[in-house]
């Protein structure tokens, strides 16, 4: 732990009940900016009676007040909460990226759509219901009646901490649930940030709690009570199995959003420029701790020197440095957990035979020694037995694949235990339609790499997860059906 200075440390507190406390016990961790190592504040920890108390309240509204909105009542809280964000779009961001280490250009732009999500989800509010069916039995009138859950626990990861929260939080509301929020222990004081606005836009106490701590006690705490009806998670896939065990024995709803190692494959009629500039958005974009990001480039054998030498030529010229200079491209690694995890698999992957690219020498870097840096690093000649195809890295790392026939390209696509996501760059329509048809993956991008909207559905394949954020399947997700029987006579 990094000594503390004299100035006093910013810390962050527990929303529970409408009221920003701290824990029961007044025990604190801390966070730390991963550009210079330094801690950069305290934040409370919530305790199991700390999280009891957050269901409990959550409840508590559920059953009481909040029961009783309206659609509309609801759209105007999520419109409050959107407008309340808006103000503090700045003061997030750069709290995200001293926290994070993404680049204060790419917190801007996330932070800027927060606003959206809420907008979004308050209109799709106002079109949630149920169905008239037409059953056999003419003598009754048979109907559905989309309901709430009840309190939904929303475990967010560590790499776009807020964006997910509120994410989670639009559809849950606007389907008239109540939420316990536990942002990652490596992220969560922008996520706290949330509960000020909340507070503003008079979103009732209860509602909307916020606990911060380790997944091994307070998200333990949260996922096995037994007053949480659903738990929605993103993060990785071993950790998902674990919350998967334990909801079971209470037979909680699930959303899980988990890993990937996403291919991108490209054939060689491509659009040259355009998948290689994919390419190094997915390697560079916030130094590459994005799920979806695809870090198997699998690419025409006829076009694949090119490919690699355009990408490599554009990688050696990326702006990596602070954070918090609006001309840089990359940041540092979030924490010293994640930067040793990513030197292991360089490690590994060299041992295996494949042949380490390292964009950038960082060692000559002395403005960056202080944090947790890495260069972009490619894989090049690979296998697709090795672990650096197989294995999820979550940094700035791609394995590059070559292929020599349309068949060839699919099955290494679909060689792999994930399916969150996949793009295919080609200017042959039919051969793209054909991809997509046959990559196993719950979003296939074609010759662009913009993954998710607010307004389209978004979750994985195999072990990626079950269940969809975004778009109006995500407020379905946050509802349970009834079925209706009247009798006409």
């Amino acid at each position: 732990m990094h000594a503390r200075t004299t100035t006093p440390l910013p810390s962050w507190g527990l929303l529970i009940d409408g009221q920003i406390s701290a824990g029961s016990t007044g025990e604190t961790f801390m966070n730390e900016n991963p550009a210079t190592g330094q801690t950069l504040g305290q934040v409370a920890l919530a305790t199991a009676e700390d999280v009891d108390r957050a269901v409990l309240a959550a409840r508590r509204a559920f059953e009481g007040p909040w029961a009783k909105t309206t659609p509309k009542q609801r759209a105007r809280w999520l419109l409050a909460l959107a407008e309340a964000l808006a103000r503090r779009k700045d003061e997030i961001a750069w709290l995200e990226t001293r926290e994070v280490g993404k680049p204060i250009a790419h917190s801007l732009a996330t932070i800027a759509g927060l606003p959206g999500t809420l907008e979004y989800y308050a209109s799709a509010a106002l079109m949630l219901g149920g169905e008239t069916i037409n059953v056999s039995d003419p003598s009754l009138l048979d109907f559905t009646l989309r309901e709430p859950l009840g309190v939904c626990a929303l475990i967010l990861p560590w790499n776009y901490p807020i964006s997910l929260a509120v994410l989670k939080l639009a559809p849950a509301l606007a389907a008239g649930n109540t939420v316990v929020i536990k942002p990652s222990e490596v992220t969560p004081a922008s996520t706290t940030l949330l509960a000020d606005a909340v507070l503003e836009a008079g979103i009732p106490p209860g509602v909307v709690n916020i606990v911060q701590g380790p997944g091994a006690s307070t998200g333990e705490a949260l996922i096995t009570h037994p007053g949480v009806a659903k738990i929605s998670f993103t993060g990785g896939t071993s950790t998902g199995r674990l919350i998967f065990r334990r909801a079971a024995d209470s037979m909680k709803r699930l959303t899980m959003e988990l890993g990937g190692k996403s291919p991108m494959v490209v054939f060689a009629d491509a659009d040259l420029d355009v998948a290689v500039a994919g390419a190094y958005n997915d390697i560079t974009r916030n130094s590459g701790q994005v799920c979806a990001a695809c870090t198997r480039l699998i690419v025409d054998a006829g076009i694949h020197d090119r490919f690699v030498d355009a990408l490599i030529a554009r990688i050696a010229k990326s702006r990596i440095g602070d954070p918090e200079q609006e001309s840089t491209e990359m940041g540092p690694i979030v924490s010293r957990v994640q930067l040793d995890k990513i030197h292991r698999a360089l490690e590994q992957g060299a041992a295996e035979g494949a042949r380490v690219h390292i964009a950038q020498d960082l060692g000559q870097r002395s403005d960056l020694v202080s944090g947790y840096y890495c260069s972009p690093i490619l894989f090049l000649d690979a296998g697709p037995a090795m672990s650096v195809t197989r294995d999820e890295i979550f940094g700035p790392v791609q394995t590059v694949l070559r292929f020599d026939s349309e068949d060839e390209a699919i099955r290494l696509a679909n060689d792999t235990p994930y399916g969150l996501a996949a793009a295919v760059y080609t200017r042959d329509t039919g051969r793209a339609m054909r991809a997509v048809r046959s990559i196993q993956a719950g979003t296939v991008c074609v010759n662009q790499i913009g993954k998710a909207a607010v307004d389209a559905p978004f979750g994985g394949y195999k072990q990626s997860g079950f269940g969809k954020e975004r778009g109006f399947m995500a407020l379905l997700e946050d509802t349970q059906i009834k079925n209706v029987r009247h009798a006409l006579a």
